[in-house]
């Protein structure tokens, strides 16, 4: 017991002097992740294109490169890592990733990626030969070649699996009307509508005047064909009561700003599911970041009672996509950092390290 937690503590300590560091509990070991570190990519030696971040989890060096000006994408990357300086004319580095004058072989480093045509690109590299640990450096050589290319937006059929919502931001729970404060957990209508499996109890009721904004896997899509429902929204609503009328507005975020696609009454949804109705929208041939829900019912029952839209799962059947296509017009870039000790402009940069006792 005494040489667990003498091994917890010092465990504790070393993570403890890495700002940012994370620990990722799985089921027999604890990973500990450093925090992302970006680095400019710079095409022909003085444009920025992008970003590589680096990290390191475990034995692995994670990194990943993304494009974040118009008009450019990844053709190839090619990334290399030791715990020596390229300066060092003994290091590893010396025995084939650079040349004897001490300009990078790009072509022998242990990451080779080429006919790409992407706008962000992720991977790993095994670190665990030579790697001591969160106070050892890592000298890191990040190249790629980027090209110019055109991109095209198509909206194709989402993956069945994954077409339903997965987070959500700015819920604004409204009116209760005084029911359950349960019945108000925005969680509650992510992934699969719960009806389908029979379950009638899950669900996020917005109260009058209330919303919510929806994310999706990717990106949505109205497909152009107003015969088939490019978005479903799914109520639950027990013996699919037509007295208990509720209203929704849905509106789909584009372009720098949300526009409205429509309105619709419960009872005039599908009745295709036991316990729900399910309204169908049709979505615009834009691609959409995220769509929100307000509730507008003003009715009652018959009864006199009073109820609100209980969202229990909603699906976007098309995803909007972008094709790029590379041309000829490429240039060579680099992480940003300090020149290798030959005469071309290629770069290294440091990452890690830490003082310890």
């Amino acid at each position: 017991m005494k040489k667990f937690l003498v091994g917890f503590i010092l465990f504790s300590m070393i993570v403890s002097v890495i700002p940012g560091a994370v620990i990722d509990d799985c089921d027999t070991t604890c990973i500990c992740c450093t925090e992302w570190e970006p680095y400019g990519l710079y095409a022909g030696q003085n444009e920025l294109v992008g970003n590589v971040s680096v990290r390191v989890c475990g034995d692995n060096l994670e990194y990943k490169y993304e494009i974040t000006e118009p008009g450019w994408c990844i053709s190839e990357i090619h990334l290399m890592a030791l715990n020596e300086s390229p300066n060092d004319t003994s290091s590893s580095w010396y025995t084939k990733y650079v040349t004897k004058k001490g300009n990078p072989k790009v072509g022998q480093f242990e990451v080779n990626k080429e006919c790409l045509c992407v706008t962000e690109y992720s991977g790993t590299l095994d670190i665990s030969e030579f790697y001591d640990g969160p106070c050892d450096k890592l000298y890191i050589a990040a190249h790629a070649v980027v090209c110019r290319c055109d991109v095209e937006k198509k909206c194709v059929e989402a993956d069945e699996d994954n077409s339903w919502a997965v987070g959500f931001e700015n819920y604004i729970a409204g009116n209760g009307t005084g029911n359950p404060i349960a019945r108000y957990d925005p969680y509650r209508c992510l992934g699969v509508a719960n009806v389908l499996s029979g379950d009638r109890e899950n669900f996020t009721s917005l109260g009058r005047d209330g919303s919510i904004e929806l994310f999706f896997e990717n990106k949505i899509c109205g497909d152009g064909d107003c015969t088939t429902p490019d978005l479903e929204v799914y109520e639950i609503t027990y013996n699919q009561n037509t007295d208990w009328e509720e209203l929704i507005s849905v509106e789909a975020y584009y372009g720098g700003n949300y526009h409205y696609i429509g309105s619709a009454l419960n009872a005039n949804g599908s009745t295709a599911v036991n316990d729900s109705f399910i309204n169908y929208f049709t979505l615009p041939c834009e691609c959409i970041e995220k769509i929100r829900i307000t509730d507008m019912s003003t009715g009652a029952s018959s009864s006199g009672q009073v109820f609100d839209y209980d969202i229990d799962g909603v699906k976007a059947n098309y995803w909007c996509i972008s094709e790029y296509t590379c041309t000829d017009e490429c240039e060579t870039a680099w992480g940003n950092g300090t020149s290798f000790p030959g005469n071309n402009w290629a770069m290294y940069f440091e990452y890690g390290g830490c003082i310890c006792n």
